[in-house]
């Protein structure tokens, strides 16, 4: 839930402290005071479109922060980490710092726990955090493909291990359709496919390279251009080493200290002896293997010849090909496998359609299961739904959730999902977007979240309902106020509202108002007390908070509101 937002030069709100807790939070405020750009606020935290015209005049840029409280055991700790955030963490849950810069001039900037990540990524950790509804989301209530997210999470099938199941078996069977597919358009070209393929193998075998062959021949040359350097430090050392007629070399003198440290009764000289006598050994060996190579070392013209022509074949080869002498190789045992089903392609293409056709019933196993879960869960959700729809007086309405067959399964299974609605007696099921009027689907999208809420086992969600209640009054107003009320015992909920009825439901209240100060006209966003709450209800009833009739009235929806929770 969003327990802190902060917001600078947005707009008309030159800044604003709120300080938010669980429960239900009403936002109200005269048509025109900067409802909107609170909401506007909000919007930018959740990845909405930046806009530089929304940066207060004369500012350099518009900020907003949210400080978000999540569950130890939420997935949008690990996305924040993820994304280089930084989270905090005690024993009830953590808190993440979401922020928004948003220019006068420039792009905008998004940060994560003090990282600065994408929008995109932004957008995909505030869908976790928070859910917006508001007449524009009407829309989105109409699409199938809403309905069917809807009903696989109040069904337990989103995020199950059946449904990540299914997803791999379809990812499975999508590959095997298109190997087949694959398999078909080579064998009607294998003549062609065929001789590529030896022609590939052919020109490899021809020069059959080896992996670090060109290092080792490398080596090799760099040791034959250098031979005469080679020798003279050859020659030196066995000089160092073995001495000539005018002087001694470091064999004869480690001898002659071996011996002399030898004669002595010294066990410890004695042991240093023994270590010079077994330098000399060693020292002996490298004066034999250095005889040994100074003899193998000598100029070849030929095979400095033979070095460049075979490294200059394997530059051509590689070249010609573009690839590395491994994948050279690879790309030679890959042809060869290739051949062999060119060899018989219809046996190939048999197998490959088995084991389609495998996958195919598996995948349809996995598809019924899902299936009678979510024709199981139906016929709950169309109860509790319709029952909400009546608390919400659409005493006569019917909620249906059709379910029909598609023949071929999909990447979210084998059915069809509408939500239909029958508003009242008379009317015949018929589709949201044709059937409910748009308080109707304000009223419906209410009653959805409440039922959807039932299976959330902790508070750490935000919903924000943005004026769901326009077209609405009297006892449908209460209605919403009650239901709204309702789903905040299991989230947090905004309700950006014009009805009295409905704001006196709320735990806490944000009015937004203007104020004018030497000649500038700035939006104040705060919480109210009692007092001011009672004077605010009376003005969203009769335009006049100090109304008698008004404020009475408020004081009874208040006290109705406090039975009622």
């Amino acid at each position: 839930m969003i327990e802190e937002l902060n917001i600078r030069d947005l707009g008309v709100i030159e800044e604003a402290h709120l300080f938010l807790g669980a429960g239900m939070t009403a936002v109200t405020g005269e048509t025109g005071a900067g409802k909107t750009m609170a909401l506007t606020s909000l919007d930018l935290l959740m990845g909405g479109k930046a806009d530089a015209n929304k940066v207060r005049l004369g500012a350099e840029r518009a900020v907003v922060e949210g400080v978000f409280r999540v569950n130890s055991d939420s997935p949008v700790i690990a996305m924040v980490e993820d994304a280089g955030g930084h989270v905090e963490s005690d024993d009830d849950g953590a808190s993440v710092i979401v922020s928004r810069h948003v220019l006068s001039k420039g792009r905008s900037r998004a940060f994560i726990g003090g990282a600065s990540v994408p929008v995109s990524t932004l957008v995909n950790i505030a869908q976790h955090l928070v859910t917006v509804h508001g007449q524009a989301d009407q829309l989105r209530l109409a699409s199938p493909i809403q309905h069917r997210a809807a009903l696989d999470q109040y069904a337990n099938i989103s995020g199950s291990d059946l449904e990540q199941t299914y997803a791999k078996q379809w990812a499975t069977y999508q590959k095997l359709l298109k190997d087949v597919e694959h398999a078909k358009e080579r064998a009607e070209s294998a003549g062609t496919e065929r001789l590529a393929l030896e022609a590939l193998i052919k020109r490899i075998d021809a020069t059959e390279p080896e992996i670090g062959e060109d290092d080792a021949l490398k080596n090799e040359l760099l040791r034959l251009e250098n031979v005469e350097s080679l020798r003279q430090a050859i020659a030196h050392s066995l000089w160092a080493l073995s001495g000539d007629e005018s002087q001694q070399g470091a064999l004869n003198l480690l001898d002659s200290s071996a011996h002399i440290l030898g004669k002595s009764d010294d066990s410890e000289l004695q042991n240093l002896a023994q270590a010079l006598s077994h330098s000399s050994e060693i020292a002996s060996e490298v004066v034999n293997q250095l005889g040994m190579i100074v003899e193998t070392i000598d100029v070849d013209p030929e095979r400095l010849n033979e070095i460049h022509e075979r490294r200059a074949q394997l530059r051509a080869i590689q070249r010609e090909l573009s690839m590395d002498i491994p994948t050279l190789l690879q790309r030679r045992e890959d042809a060869r496998i290739q051949l062999n089903e060119l060899a018989d392609p219809q046996a190939h293409i048999e197998q490959l359609e088995r084991d389609c056709s495998a996958s195919y019933s598996e995948l349809m196993s996995l598809a019924l299961q899902v299936s009678e879960q979510r024709i199981a869960a139906a016929k709950r959700l169309e109860k509790e739904v319709t029952v909400e729809l009546q608390n919400l007086a659409m005493k006569d309405a019917i909620f249906t959730v059709a379910i029909t067959k598609l023949d071929q399964p999909t990447k979210d299974g084998v059915d069809s999902i509408e939500f239909l609605l029958t508003p009242h007696n008379g009317a015949k099921a018929g589709k949201l977007a044709t059937t409910a009027s748009g308080g109707e689907l304000s009223r419906l999208m209410l009653a959805l979240e409440v039922t959807l809420s039932r299976g959330l086992s902790d508070a750490d969600h935000t919903f924000i309902f943005d004026e769901v209640d326009a077209g609405i009054g009297g006892k449908t107003a209460l209605s919403i106020g009650e239901r709204l009320a309702m789903l905040s015992r299991k989230s947090q909920v905004l309700v950006v509202t014009h009805l009295a009825q409905v704001a006196a439901h709320a735990t806490a209240h944000v009015v937004v108002d203007k104020q004018t100060e030497r000649s500038s006209t700035v939006t104040q966003v705060r919480l109210i007390d009692a007092g001011e709450r009672e004077r605010e209800l009376a003005r969203m009833l009769s335009g006049h908070e100090d109304s008698e009739a008004a404020r009475t009235h408020a004081a009874e929806l208040l006290r109705a509101s406090t039975m009622a929770t």
